[in-house]
């Protein structure tokens, strides 16, 4: 049967609402104000009734996104929204019911003065309304005895009737509210005051809790001294218990029943807050591993019916302590005044533990581990957000580790990666902030002993922590992309300075060796760039040497092949970068037109200052040595740091020498009076 049609001015509120319902979603904070003005409005006509709240309620919980278009808000914004809607609506109905009371307490108070004045004509409008008031309605002497009552108020007891009793009203109300109440009659009674509000919760004789909304007013004589009390009360148990629903539904996970982020977040600001007797407070985050697996393979169903479980058994091994769903497959144990990190840390051990016996899952046998990051800290030391932040670190540091494992946040460890965090956000603005520059250090002609090139390294002028090297940053500036700019910012500075010297020196000039990071080899537009400096600079393409790594070149061999043969064909010279650190294959050397290779200097460190031909590095580098050059490349020997082993190396028909032996790197107005340098030692 189609439900009833609201009229045209129903329909254009219902209209103005949605759009307020909208606003209040896609505010930036939840107006707790506005909120609960429009769900007072539901108890108003023409929406007046439960019904309008819980539509309202079911269609902003189950269809919000889709309606209102707010995907992008939280889930716990939705719920607070509804929290607030159903406490204005509460409020509301306690407004409309007020006025009941009043228009029927002020018809009581009239009927019963005239009753006084007018007898039996006035007794009669009386008893019609005390008798047909749909709230219950006691008359009561100053001491609490009930002396009459109507019979809405028997159905609120339950049909026993209070007047049967000796004892006073008060005798049936809650015990935990039964003292303030006794409190506020005895002002009544003894005229301090003239009425009270409040909700209380009266018990009937079958032990039923009920909570009402309590009206109580005094009435006095002709003289103006207090005579007899007129209660009012309403029965607002339904009203109790939707929002116990509303308010359950917006601080659990709707899945496994257990508390969610809300609710925790709740629990530590009451821990954190003045006068909570809470002193510390640990948190240990939890997520499982390899669970997107699982849903991809066996589908979203049995991966639900997995966190179901594994709430349950999670609920098991923490005991008495707060567990909570984070939200998909995290998980949170709230311990409150901890004895200690190693309590916690045996918590981890043995929750660890219990979830790696499998779970059976319908026909499934499923295994599945966790890691856990564990924060503690005294209430005084810290705040909630940085605890959640702090567990948060120590659970990605487990990740980082492997499955199954544990860590506790570490202080000096969080500021280790905080401040690599900060270097890595900063290193694109530091290029535009300048705070770059180049250093050269030559590479020796074994032969001749003189300078035949130099390879440019980078260093940052950090405004806080000084002069880095490149181990701080590069590799930093590798993961967040920022390696580009970086990149072309040393190619770009280093042709120009090897311009420079090409003008100055002529045919003497060192040709100048730029390393490529994997990063830049792949990107599009990475070869014009290269063609776009060596224009701009006027360099020699002859004269820039690009260094990549083994690495760089493997991971997409036929795309770095062809990128390396493009160079090749401009002029560029190529070689392959700390050559028997990764594959160290000589025969992908033969496919690629690279015309050397650098050996890692590792192998270098290892040649003993005598040049004894017995030890393995030495002859590890003879053997690198002798095939590289029978495949016509040029070898190059890193980080020589010895007269030994300059001398050993020259021994063994290397072409070029690199390290501390030859020079440090340097600025480029300190490189002048190294050109045509003959070979030390």
């Amino acid at each position: 049967m189609p439900g009833p049609r609201l009229s045209r001015t129903s329909t254009g509120l219902t209209t103005e609402l949605a759009t307020e319902l909208v606003e209040l979603l896609r505010a930036d904070r939840l107006a707790s104000g506005e909120a609960r003005r429009l769900g007072a409005r539901l108890a108003e006509p023409p929406f007046r009734g439960p019904n309008a709240l819980r539509t309202t309620l079911r269609l902003l919980r189950t269809r919000a996104p889709e309606l209102f278009d707010v995907a992008g808000h939280p889930a716990e914004r939705i719920g607070e929204l509804a929290d607030e809607l159903a406490t204005g609506y509460a409020e509301g109905m306690r407004a409309r019911t007020r006025r009941e009371q009043q228009a029927v307490l002020g018809a009581v108070l009239r009927t019963r003065r005239e009753a006084e004045h007018a007898l039996r004509a006035s007794e009669k409008r009386f008893r019609t309304i005390f008798t047909e008031a749909g709230v219950g309605i006691a008359i009561a002497a100053l001491d609490g005895r009930v002396l009459d009552v109507n019979p809405a108020l028997l159905r609120l007891f339950g049909g026993a009737d209070p007047r049967s009793s000796p004892r006073p009203i008060t005798d049936h109300v809650h015990p935990e509210d039964a003292p303030g109440l006794v409190t506020e009659l005895g002002e009544l009674a003894g005229g301090v005051r003239d009425s009270l509000r409040s909700e209380v919760r009266f018990v009937r004789p079958d032990g039923v809790v009920v909570w009402t909304y309590l009206t109580v007013s005094l009435v006095r004589d002709d003289a103006g001294q207090p005579d007899y009390l007129i209660g009012v009360i309403e029965d607002v148990t339904e009203r109790h218990r939707l929002r116990s629903r509303l308010r359950h539904q917006t601080y659990h996970d709707q899945l496994t029943r257990l508390p969610n982020r809300s609710l925790m977040d709740a629990q530590l600001r009451w821990a954190f807050s003045e006068g909570s007797p809470v002193q510390r407070v640990g948190l240990c985050h939890l997520d499982l591993d390899g669970f997107r697996s699982i849903n991809d393979t066996l589908g979203h169903q049995i991966g639900d019916q997995l966190l179901l479980a594994v709430a349950h058994r999670l609920q098991l091994l923490a005991g008495e302590h707060l567990v909570t769903r984070a939200g998909g497959d995290e998980f949170a144990i709230l311990v409150a005044d901890p004895p200690g990190v190693e309590y916690l840390c045996e918590l981890a051990q043995r929750v660890l533990a219990g979830l790696r016996p499998p779970f059976v899952i319908g026909s499934q046998r499923l295994s599945i581990t966790a890691c856990m990051g564990i924060a503690e800290d005294a209430v005084t030391d810290t705040w909630p957000g940085e605890l959640q932040r702090a567990a948060d670190a120590a659970r990605s540091w487990a990740k980082a580790e492997g499955g199954g494992r544990w860590a506790v946040f570490d202080a000096v460890r969080d500021a280790g990666e905080t401040s690599r965090f900060t270097l890595a956000a900063s290193v694109s603005g530091a290029v535009d902030r300048d705070e770059f520059h180049l250093l050269y250090q030559p590479l020796m002609d074994l032969a001749s002993g003189e300078l035949t090139g130099v390879e440019a390294l980078v260093r940052w002028r950090h405004p806080e922590y000084g002069v880095l090297g490149p181990a701080r940053f590069i590799e930093l500036a590798e993961r967040n992309g920022a390696i580009v700019p970086l990149g072309r910012w040393v190619l770009t500075e280093a042709c120009r300075q090897a311009r420079r010297w090409a003008d100055r020196f002529g045919s003497a000039a060192p040709y100048v060796s730029v390393n490529v990071a994997p990063r830049q080899l792949i990107e599009p537009s990475w070869l014009a760039e290269v063609s776009t400096v060596l224009e701009d600079s006027g360099l020699d393409p002859g004269r820039l040497q690009l260094e990549i790594t083994e690495r760089a070149v493997l991971v997409d061999e036929p795309a770095a092949s062809e990128t390396l043969r493009t160079l090749r064909e401009m002029g560029v010279q190529l070689a392959i970068d700390d050559f028997g650190t990764g594959y160290s294959s000589l025969s992908y050397l033969r496919r690629l037109p690279v015309h050397g290779l650098k050996i890692d200097g590792s192998f270098i460190q290892g040649l003993c200052a005598a040049g004894s031909e017995e030890s393995r590095e030495s002859k590890i580098v003879e053997a690198l040595i002798r095939m590289a050059h029978a495949l016509g490349l040029v070898v190059t020997a890193e980080w020589v740091e010895t007269a030994g082993q300059a001398r050993w190396l020259t021994a063994l028909g290397c072409d070029i020498g690199q390290g501390n032996w030859y020079g440090d790197p340097v600025p480029p107005s300190e490189l002048d009076a190294l050109l045509r340098r003959p070979l030390a030692g």
